[in-house]
């Protein structure tokens, strides 16, 4: 065999990150004037201070695509931060990004109005019009889900683009304004209420569908995708937190209750007596004995959640069940996503089995081919040894065995 130092892949290294990535140990996307990391975990991020102190905000291209060419000069204005005399008497308190506008981002308006949604979400254009519409009013009134809305649409006309420039040129700006988002979100905090619980869910399905596209999307190893999936869970959880605080408030008065309304019908339909959760459920109770008692109660709460999801996608009309492949991120419990970090083979397993929903839904332009690629990888991590437990995912990702639902 090759020596290890032959084989081993090239990595990027950010050796120009902020010095709170450095510190933590982790890749720093060297995003101005505040990286991804730190907006995302609510840390002052080193760039931020840097950027104030010269007086501008200097241009950066994105990592995402460093093989393709440079983006045309349209590429939009870096956003800005405005310094508060909290913020400057305080260096821990998060400074807020200040939003400024261009054509680009009318561009990316118009896109989200008339093109985005295309009854991806809701069944008929009557609905979709009406999400639409109440997407937009929200955001004029919630800045960070405005930022949220333009980057999910950038992040799509950098799907459908044929050029590499101008792929680029989107991508671009979907990591400014994503970015900005998620700066803009950390650094109000807003508590949940009644006014603006429809802005918070909407901002963490759009940030949430954002980062999922980004994990499987990404080709990288099955360390940095799991590490990716469990970054992504844990942000994608807030969609759950809004909608368990205001389901009543939802389900009465915002225009999201035409999706909310087919969920519930759902429930009061029989499920199908047979589900593919049944098989994986039996193989863990065959190996219980190998995991603590506190993994086998996550891994069979996991289970759970994914076989109500396979009910409900049974009988709900087809948008819907694109919806609900994002419901399990929501209900895995940290118990289970330490076990993904753990790399334990059951819990891989289990993500293989909702990988399989990613799968059948790959027409869905965010999973896209998401879903093949993370069974492929699990399965070639785990080897011939748990053959028998991906057996079935194998399967359903095999065009010719059986056909996509």
């Amino acid at each position: 065999m090759a020596p290890r130092s032959m084989t081993r892949r090239a990595h990027y290294k950010s050796r120009k990150g902020c010095r709170q990535c450095k510190q933590r140990h982790v890749k720093c996307d060297e995003q101005r004037p505040g990286c991804f990391q730190c907006s995302m975990t609510a840390r002052s991020c080193s760039f931020v201070t840097v950027s104030s102190t010269n007086g501008d905000v200097p241009e950066h291209i994105s990592p995402l695509a460093s093989s393709i060419d440079p983006p045309p000069k349209l590429s939009p204005v870096a956003p800005s931060y405005a310094s508060s005399p909290a913020s400057s008497q305080n260096p821990g308190v998060q400074e807020v990004p200040q939003q400024i506008f261009n054509l680009n981002h009318l561009a990316l308006l118009h896109h989200v109005e008339h093109n985005l949604l295309q009854e991806d979400f809701v069944v008929g254009k009557e609905n979709s019009h009406q999400l639409s519409r109440l997407i937009v009013t929200s955001a004029l009134t919630a800045p960070y889900l405005m930022d949220a809305v333009l980057a999910f649409a950038a992040l799509h006309l950098s799907v459908l683009a044929l050029h590499p420039a101008k792929q680029h040129h989107y991508r671009h700006q979907a990591v400014q304004l994503q970015t900005r988002a998620l700066a803009l979100y950390n650094a109000t905090r807003p508590e949940i209420t009644e006014d603006n619980c429809t802005s918070l869910l909407l901002y963490s399905s759009f940030i949430g569908m954002h980062m999922l596209h980004d994990t499987a999307t990404s080709r990288a190893d099955l360390p940095e995708l799991l590490d990716k999936f469990i970054q992504f869970a844990g942000l994608y959880r807030g969609v759950g937190i809004v909608t368990s605080h205001t389901w009543h408030i939802l389900r009465r008065k915002s225009e999201l209750r035409v999706i909310l309304d087919l969920v519930e019908a759902a429930d009061m339909v029989e499920p199908p007596p047979e589900n593919i959760c049944d098989h994986l459920s039996g193989l863990l109770t065959m190996g219980v004995d190998r995991l603590r008692p506190a993994s086998s109660q996550a891994c069979h709460d996991a289970v759970q959640a994914l076989r109500w999801i396979f009910d409900q996608r049974a009988v709900v009309p087809a948008p819907i069940g694109r919806d609900l492949v994002l419901a399990w991120p929501v209900r895995i419990s940290t118990e289970y996503l330490q076990l993904l970090r753990e790399r334990l083979p059951e819990a891989l397993v289990i993500m293989a089995y909702w990988a399989v929903l990613l799968h059948q839904e790959r027409d869905f332009w965010v999973f896209g081919e998401g879903g093949r690629f993370l069974i492929e990888a699990i399965s070639k991590y785990l080897g011939d040894y748990w053959a028998k437990w991906m057996a079935i995912p194998k399967q359903l990702i095999d065009a010719n065995s059986i056909p996509k639902t």
